[in-house]
């Protein structure tokens, strides 16, 4: 993909932190690499900083999201409503339950589902709303929780672009019923591979930590081995270890400093990228925190567009192409001429702790001069 090629600023970038090596070595010379210590230190630190204790690691996101689906209800034959603006993480796992992604349109003004595209998809069969927070915007949670509840349904949140951002001065994570966390190779902190889960309710939270191992909860210990008493429901074998734990660990230390310069660099573009012929600003909130993991923007002629920044060697994308391209989801097609519209303009440019002020202007001045 066109954002991965090296560039002098790319797209995305993997935070380092000093010593790491290190920690890593200390782990490795301790002899114990599988779920221990380091995870659960790590597991309490990343609710400490999304505010929810009921936060469950997981070795990815795609992996948290399915448990979401199944602490929901998903199963063969029910339906989830969703975006297909996202990546196929999210909605892959609907099929892997045997359900139908229901697809709702989006607000061409941010490019997420609404309370208003999502109503006239709920049916008998909807287990669950999935509503993606794209690049570290936020969607309009009050009135779409609001809408769920009136139908006794649970809203997950897709936060793998969202970590440390806050809704209304709340933090993601204790907003919906669920939601879910990225710490992939390029998210705003990363264990190489790995996620979480936040649940709002204590039965969901106790429940999926069942789900994610084996139908056992790890964390409960006995004399006796939990394979020679009764596992009541299957699971997965979706737990995170403490190599990668430590390298969580190196990197949540920064997690205030990194979001910060996300933030920061990302409210600089709102201000810097006003009024530019050709070029559109999402609708955002003033009343959010963005995390901008990518900052997203609307443009007639992206293609032109990105040739002229990759000419500058600036990272520049659609993230995440509509999933409803695929065959995989033949079955959910269905009429989005917003999403359309929006899918044919949205692109991403670099809005990370790695993008200085002076290679920000430098960006900005690319995309003024025209294309």
């Amino acid at each position: 993909m066109s954002y991965l090629k090296p560039l002098k600023t790319p797209l995305f970038k993997v935070f380092q932190p000093e010593k790491i090596g290190e920690a890593l070595a200390e782990t490795f010379n301790s002899g114990f690499i599988a779920e221990g210590a380091k995870t659960a230190q790590f597991q309490q630190e990343v609710g400490r900083f999304l505010h929810n204790p009921q936060t469950i690691l997981m070795n990815s996101c795609t992996m948290a999201i399915t448990v979401a689906y199944r602490l929901c209800g998903v199963v063969a034959g029910s339906e989830v409503v969703t975006t297909p603006l996202t990546c196929v993480a999210s909605n892959q796992p609907i099929l892997s339950l045997g359900a139908k992604a229901v697809w709702a349109d989006c607000d061409r003004s941010t490019g997420m589902i609404t309370a208003e595209t999502i109503k006239p998809k709920i049916t008998d069969k909807t287990k669950a709303i999935l509503v993606l927070h794209k690049e570290g915007d936020l969607a309009r949670m009050d009135e779409i929780l609001t809408l769920a509840q009136s139908y006794g349904i649970k809203v997950i949140e897709d936060a793998a672009h969202a970590f440390g951002a806050r809704y209304k001065n709340r933090p993601v994570g204790t907003v919906g019923d669920f939601a879910c966390f990225s710490f992939q190779a390029i998210k705003h902190i990363t264990t190489g591979d790995g996620g979480a889960l936040s649940c709002k309710s204590e039965e969901d939270f106790l429940r999926g930590k069942r789900l994610k191992w084996f139908g056992v909860d790890r964390d409960v210990r006995t004399d006796i081995s939990p394979w020679e008493q009764d596992v009541q429901e299957w699971g997965y074998k979706g737990n995170l270890n403490d190599i990668a734990s430590t390298i969580g660990l190196s990197q949540i230390k920064h997690a205030h400093e990194i979001v910060s310069r996300f933030h920061a660099v990302g409210e600089r573009y709102n201000q810097l990228l006003r009024d530019v012929p050709g070029v559109t600003q999402i609708k955002r909130d003033n009343s959010d925190y963005s995390s901008y993991w990518a900052y997203c923007l609307v443009v007639e002629n992206r293609k032109g567009l990105i040739a002229k920044l990759h000419e500058h060697e600036i990272g520049a994308a659609q993230i995440h192409p509509r999933n409803d391209i695929y065959s995989m989801f033949e079955v959910s097609k269905c009429h989005l001429p917003e999403t359309d519209w929006f899918n044919s303009r949205e692109l991403s440019i670099p809005s990370g702790w790695w993008v200085t002020d002076e290679e920000q202007a430098r960006i900005v001045e690319v995309i003024k001069s025209g294309w």
